[in-house]
């Protein structure tokens, strides 16, 4: 129950304070976010310790504009302990947003495959 307090509170209370002084607004890139968390997995799995495992929460009022290059860089990350939660907030329509979760058919970018799917 103290884990549940000390963590999950803490999300919920750094969420609900990003709601008071953020705006949700385009163009929605998301890939160098994608990346740059990559990076930190990449560098917790290299190390000695490599017990930590990274999850990325996107929230989106739309489309990402920069979908080829998401792609990429979800290819390029699914190498490492991580995985991407993408939730999908409003009205907008988010049809091209399915095909980056990989339930049907693996992702793939330049000719590499996914090792895994990483998105939900």
């Amino acid at each position: 129950k103290q884990w549940y307090q000390r963590r999950v509170r803490g999300v919920m209370d750094a969420y609900k304070t990003a709601l008071l002084n953020v705006g949700l607004s385009g163009p929605t890139n998301c890939a160098p976010m994608i990346r740059q968390v990559s990076r930190m997995a990449m560098s917790g799995a290299q190390s000695r310790a490599a017990q930590n495992y990274y999850i990325l929460l996107i929230l989106t009022d739309g489309q990402f504009t920069d979908i080829y290059d998401c792609i990429g860089a979800i290819v390029e990350a699914s190498d490492y302990p991580m995985s991407i939660i993408i939730i999908g907030v409003g009205k907008a329509d988010f049809t091209d947003m399915e095909r980056l979760d990989a339930d049907k058919k693996a992702l793939q970018h330049n000719g590499r495959k996914a090792s895994r799917d990483i998105v939900q």
